[in-house]
């Protein structure tokens, strides 16, 4: 059974509060780990790779994120898409406008995980090393691929709920 017309859904202020509060974590956990080595003498855990080798596979990852962010973001994100995604045990609304903010913001969430995968593993690799250089760069890097890959909620929402109103 689904909600009513009252249901509280997500507006696309509050998507993009979420995204880019969620792709600006890197920067805080960045300076968090700065901070610990800069004052509390934080040493390496264990240093898995060279440096050098560290800093290149992590430069390459976040390059060849920033390159796939808008062609995946476009495939992930598209208005139909977002209105085909099932919800996956969420009541579904049965206002489409209500229905077609839970569908993005799920397929938001969805999205948001594979872009910080690369961001949390240079974090874990940061930690690991010590290396709040390289944790400082995740941090900027992630914010650049907030606003690279960013949809355009209020579009997004629009369509997506034209798409759920032509099919239902």
């Amino acid at each position: 059974m689904g909600q009513t017309a009252g249901a509280r859904v997500p507006s696309p202020k509050t998507l993009n509060l979420l995204w880019f509060v969620t792709l600006s974590a890197p920067m805080f956990i960045g300076v968090a780990l700065w901070l610990a080595v800069r004052f509390a003498a934080y040493r390496p855990v264990a240093e898995l790779l060279p440096r050098e080798t560290l800093w290149q596979l992590a430069l390459g990852a976040m390059a060849l994120t920033l390159l796939v962010a808008r062609p995946l973001r476009n495939l992930i994100m598209k208005p139909e898409a977002v209105a085909r995604r099932s919800l996956a045990g969420r009541v579904a609304p049965d206002v489409p406008a209500a229905l077609a903010a839970v569908k993005t913001q799920t397929s938001m969430f969805a999205f948001l995980g594979m872009l910080d995968a690369v961001a949390f593993m240079i974090v874990a690799l940061s930690f690991m090393h010590a290396d709040a250089a390289l944790a400082l760069l995740n941090g900027v890097y992630a914010l650049a691929l907030a606003v690279v890959a960013k949809p355009d909620f209020p579009r997004l929402l629009q369509q997506t709920e034209q798409i759920l109103r032509r099919d239902h």
